[in-house]
């Protein structure tokens, strides 16, 4: 029999600052106007919001190799939205029927709830010891180093990591790529 299937602990979490609460606060702020804008650009723009907090929050608790992999995955997702969108007709807003709008929130509630629920599930039960312990013994007696995330990146899974930053130098090249092609063929039309 499970039993504590939808516990929650915070022992051993870090505790929470005002940075993290202002970050927090921004972050949802973001996310209600991504979702209720009105224009496409406001919306791109709050979405940005929400991946340059998400960054912050990476620096906040000392991953900037996560933190550098978020800004250029945000920068290059807002720079293709903007290249999108940009061609796309106006947004035209039909009005919506009451019961549309409840069925929207209803679901939307309904799988934020399933979500969770997962969430918290699979946090409680763990069947396998954690490997972490291996990494924390053994990462200056076999890479030299004291930041195990950094060992983790560069030694154990350096291939890993090689591969990731030509896949992110590659995407960036486009991103480059086509906003230069694009300022090249405005300048030809005026």
């Amino acid at each position: 029999m499970i039993t504590g299937s939808f516990s929650y602990s915070v022992k051993g979490n870090a505790s929470i600052g005002v940075y993290e609460l202002v970050l927090s606060a921004v972050m949802i702020a973001a996310t209600f106007t991504t979702v209720f804008a009105r224009s496409r650009l406001t919306a791109i723009i709050s979405l940005g919001v929400i991946g340059y907090t998400l960054a912050l929050f990476f620096v906040i608790f000392r991953a900037p190799d996560l933190a550098l992999t978020q800004l250029i995955i945000e920068t290059i997702s807002v720079a293709l939205f903007l290249l999108c969108f940009y061609h796309l007709p106006k947004l035209r807003f039909k009005p919506k029927t009451k019961k549309f709008r409840i069925t929207n929130a209803l679901v939307s509630i309904g799988v934020g709830a399933v979500v969770t629920l997962l969430a918290l599930a699979s946090n409680s039960q763990r069947s396998l010891e954690s490997i972490s312990s291996y990494f924390i013994e053994n990462s200056y007696k076999l890479a030299g180093g004291h930041n195990i995330v950094n060992v983790v990146l560069v030694d154990f899974r350096g291939f890993d990591t090689l591969f990731e930053i030509t896949v992110l130098t590659i995407a960036s090249l486009g991103i480059y790529g086509m906003i230069k092609l694009r300022m090249e063929k405005g300048g030809e039309e005026q």
